[in-house]
């Protein structure tokens, strides 16, 4: 999950319809670019902001060994496990997607991280 930190400096995509009901900061890989939900939806056909860029989100962090954040380190997000790490595991564009870079330190035990979100590179390392 992603928890936008600020209001005022996103990017999003017009015209989002979900084909289901979404939450509030619930990741989604849309077309060329990964994303979450600014506003849960109240029912089935509701437009919503989908942002796919901004400046400070917080989001749930993989906790554990060798799950230590630097800032300025790259993170990625694990659709399968909703949260983000900066170890890639996998398929990049499949089982973890490059989601932006860290804005501040999370130790291992650490549950969220504060972070530049940007999933226009989703299937790139960065």
């Amino acid at each position: 999950m992603f928890y936008p930190k600020d209001n005022m400096i996103y990017d999003e995509l017009w015209d989002i319809v979900p084909a289901a009901l979404v939450t509030k900061g619930e990741a989604a890989q849309l077309e060329d670019v990964l994303g979450f939900y600014y506003f849960d939806s109240l029912e089935i056909g509701d437009e919503v902001t989908f942002i796919y860029r901004q400046r400070q989100v917080e989001s749930d962090k993989a906790t554990g060994t060798g799950e230590d954040i630097n800032a300025g380190q790259r993170l990625y997000y694990y659709p399968a496990n909703d949260n983000v790490s900066p170890n890639r595991v996998g398929v990049m564009g499949v089982d973890y997607m490059f989601c932006g870079w860290a804005k501040k330190d999370a130790a291992a035990a650490a549950t969220k991280v504060l972070m530049n979100f940007d999933g226009t590179r989703y299937d790139q390392i960065a």
